[in-house]
C-alpha cells in the first residue's frame, strides 16, 4: 500500500540526539546501546521515538526457541539500516529505515535462521512440533439445552452482550446495561436463554431461585436537557425489565418484558420527540411508542438503572453554533491502550515506538484540529495511562457525544504473512443511528488518497455502543513493515490526522442542526405557504421538506412551521 511514500534501504545517515531510550537492552536481540552519550545516535528528525538500533532486533517471534505446530510464521524485525541484511545467505528487503518481514516455511523439528546485517549477527531458533493428532469425536458430551421455570436472573456486568446461539455473537442485538432482570426460560451449557429468545453468559448473571413477580411501570417522566441534546424518559417499576429498541423512520419503540404499562405520559417541548403512546401487548408486554419529529436526527439512544428507576435517553443531532464551524459540537476521542497496554508492537518490537505510543501521539493531533475547527473534545488519556475497557465505555455512556472516535493501530497473527496485510480500516457495530462509519471511511480514504475500503462490522467494546455513533479506526497494520514506518513519520500522522478530524466535520455537519436555523412560524389566516416563504427568503419545496408536508396547497391556520436556514 504505502510503495509509492517509501524508499528502500538507502545508505543516508542523520546524526541526532537520542531520543529518550536509556539503558541497555539485552535478550534474545543482543544489546544496544540507547542513551549512551559515547555511542552516536542514527534517526531521523521526524520519526516517532524511533532511533537506529544499530544492531537486529527480533520483534516476532518475541522469544528465542519459539515453539509452534504451524508451518508457516512471519518474522519482524529491524536492523542497522546502513548495512544490507541477509536470513541463511539471502537477501533480506527492507524499508528505509531497516524495518523488515519474512514469511518462512518450518520444518518439524528445530529451524536455525541466521541473521547478518553489517558487523552483527541474530541466530534465531524455531521449533516447530507435530500437531495433536484427533481424538475420538464419541468420547464426549456435549451439553444441551433444557427449560428452566421458576428463577429469574439479574446482570451483573455494565454492558452485556446477548447472544443468538451459545458462543454465537449477532452483532445486531443490542447490549444489556446492569441490573436488567428477567425471567430465565431455559440453559444451555454456560448461557441462560433470556425470554426474549436471546442468550447471556452464565458469568454475567445473578440467579433467583424464585418465579418472577408482576412488574408494572408505575410512574413515566420525560425531561429534555438542552445541553446534552437527549430526551430521556425515566420509568418507575418494582424491577429493571429486560428491554428492547426498535427504531423504524420516525419511530422508535422501548419494549419492556414481562412488564405492564402504566403512567401517564406528558412530553415537555422539545425538538426530537412530538408524542409518546404506551400500551401493554397480548405477550405481557410495556411498549412505549415514541414519535419523531425528524427521524434522520436521533443520533443515539441508551438505557440506564438506577435506584429502582430505568431511563431510556434519546440522543437528539448535534446543535451548532453555525455553518462552516463546530462548535456546539461533543467528540469524545479515544487513543487505544495505554501505561501497562502496550497494544501490538512493530519492527522495533519493545524497544521501540509501539501502538500506545502512535495511538496517542495521532489522538492529540486530531483533539487540534477538532478544536481548532470549534468543537469540544474529550480525550480519555493524554499521558501514557492505563484505563480499561469497562472504563473507556462507561465516559462515552457519561457523556453522550456527538461522535466517539477509537483510534488503534492494526496487527495480523503470527502465522499470517504479515506482508499481505496493510492500509486504514474503519470498524463499526451500529449504523441505525447515522452512517458516521461511512461518511468518515470515505472522507479519510479520499483526502489521504488510499485505497478505497468498505466499513467493517464488528463485535467491539468501543464500537458495540448505541449512546451516540461509534467508529473505531485502524490506522495501519503495525506487523507490516512499511506501515510502520509510515505512521512513525510525524509528517504522515499529521495528514492522517487532519483527514480524520475532516472526515469527523464531514459528519457531524451532515447531520447537525444550526442554531440559527431554529425559527419556527405560526401560520396565520389567509397564508400560504408562498408568503411564509418568501418573508423568511427560503423556498416552499424547504419548508415542505423540514416539515414533511403532504400537500403544500393546504396548511391549516395556527400549525406551527419549523424554517429552515437560508
Amino acid at each position: 500500500m504505502r510503495n509509492k511514500w517509501l524508499g528502500k534501504k538507502t545508505a543516508v545517515l542523520a546524526a541526532v540526539a537520542v531520543l529518550g531510550f536509556t539503558g541497555p537492552i539485552t535478550g534474545v536481540q543482543g544489546t544496544a546501546r540507547f542513551g549512551s552519550t559515547e555511542v552516536s545516535a542514527y534517526a531521523a528528525e521526524d520519526m516517532l521515538g524511533y532511533e537506529n538500533p544499530e544492531k537486529i532486533i527480533i520483534a516476532t517471534p518475541n522469544s528465542n526457541n519459539y515453539s509452534t505446530t504451524a508451518s508457516k510464521i512471519s518474522i519482524l524485525g529491524a536492523c542497522d539500516y546502513r548495512y544490507p541484511l541477509t536470513m541463511n545467505g539471502e537477501p533480506v528487503e527492507t524499508t528505509e529505515y531497516g524495518f523488515f518481514t519474512v514469511y518462512v516455511t518450518l520444518s518439524v523439528g528445530e529451524n536455525v535462521f541466521l541473521f547478518e546485517n553489517g558487523e552483527n549477527g541474530h541466530r534465531l531458533v524455531i521449533n516447530r512440533k507435530k500437531s495433536a493428532s484427533g481424538g475420538s469425536s464419541g468420547g464426549g458430551t456435549s451439553a444441551k439445552y433444557k427449560a428452566v421455570a421458576n428463577k429469574m436472573g439479574e446482570l451483573t456486568l455494565p454492558y452485556t452482550m446477548p447472544y443468538s446461539a451459545p458462543g454465537t455473537v449477532k452483532i445486531d442485538y443490542l447490549p444489556l446495561t446492569q441490573n436488567t432482570t428477567f425471567r430465565i426460560v431455559g440453559e444451555w451449557g454456560n448461557y441462560y436463554k433470556l425470554p426474549d429468545g436471546t442468550y447471556v453468559p452464565k458469568s454475567a448473571v445473578k440467579v433467583y431461585s424464585y418465579k418472577m413477580p408482576s412488574n408494572k411501570v408505575n410512574k413515566v417522566k420525560v425531561e429534555y436537557d438542552k445541553t446534552k441534546h437527549t430526551v430521556e424518559t425515566t420509568f418507575s417499576m418494582r424491577m429493571d425489565a429486560l428491554y428492547d429498541v426498535q427504531v423504524s423512520g420516525d419511530t422508535v419503540k422501548f419494549v419492556l418484558y414481562d412488564t405492564t404499562a402504566g403512567g401517564a405520559v406528558s412530553v415537555p417541548d422539545n425538538p426530537l420527540v412530538s408524542s409518546v403512546s404506551r400500551k401493554t401487548d397480548g405477550n405481557g408486554r410495556a411498549i412505549y411508542t415514541y414519535k419523531l419529529t425528524d427521524g434522520d436526527k436521533l443520533c443515539g439512544f441508551d438505557v440506564f438503572t438506577k435506584n429502582g428507576t430505568m431511563t431510556f435517553v434519546l440522543k437528539y443531532a448535534p446543535l451548532l453554533k453555525k455553518q462552516g464551524s463546530l462548535e456546539g459540537a461533543v467528540v469524545l476521542l479515544d487513543a487505544g491502550h495505554g501505561g501497562s497496554d502496550n497494544g501490538t508492537v512493530g519492527a522495533m518490537g519493545i524497544y521501540g515506538p509501539k501502538e500506545k505510543d502512535v495511538n496517542l501521539d495521532l489522538t492529540l493531533r486530531v483533539k487540534k484540529e477538532l478544536e481548532e475547527m470549534g468543537a469540544k473534545v474529550i480525550t480519555v488519556r493524554e499521558k501514557d495511562t492505563y484505563y480499561t475497557l469497562n472504563e473507556r465505555v462507561a465516559l462515552i455512556r457519561e457523556i453522550k457525544p456527538d461522535l466517539s472516535i477509537s483510534i488503534h493501530g492494526n496487527a495480523m497473527g503470527i502465522t499470517s504473512d504479515y506482508s499481505l496485510s496493510s492500509g486504514f480500516l474503519t470498524f463499526y457495530s451500529y449504523n441505525n443511528i447515522q452512517d458516521a462509519a461511512g461518511v468518515i471511511n470515505t472522507s479519510v480514504n479520499t483526502t489521504m488518497g488510499y485505497p478505497k475500503r468498505t466499513i467493517r462490522k464488528a463485535n467491539l467494546s468501543l464500537t458495540r455502543l448505541t449512546a451516540c455513533p461509534a467508529v473505531l479506526l485502524e490506522t495501519a497494520f503495525l506487523t507490516h513493515p512499511e506501515d510502520y514506518e509510515y505512521l512513525l513519520k510525524s509528517s504522515n500522522r499529521e495528514k492522517l490526522a487532519d483527514a480524520i478530524a475532516k472526515g469527523a466535520k464531514e459528519y457531524l455537519e451532515s447531520v447537525a442542526i444550526y442554531e440559527q436555523s431554529v425559527r419556527k412560524h405560526t401560520v396565520k389566516r389567509g397564508e400560504t405557504l408562498s408568503v411564509i416563504a418568501k418573508k423568511y427568503g427560503v423556498t416552499v419545496d424547504a419548508i415542505v421538506k423540514a416539515n414533511k408536508i403532504k400537500d403544500k396547497n393546504v396548511i391549516q391556520t395556527g400549525s406551527v412551521f419549523v424554517i429552515p436556514a437560508k
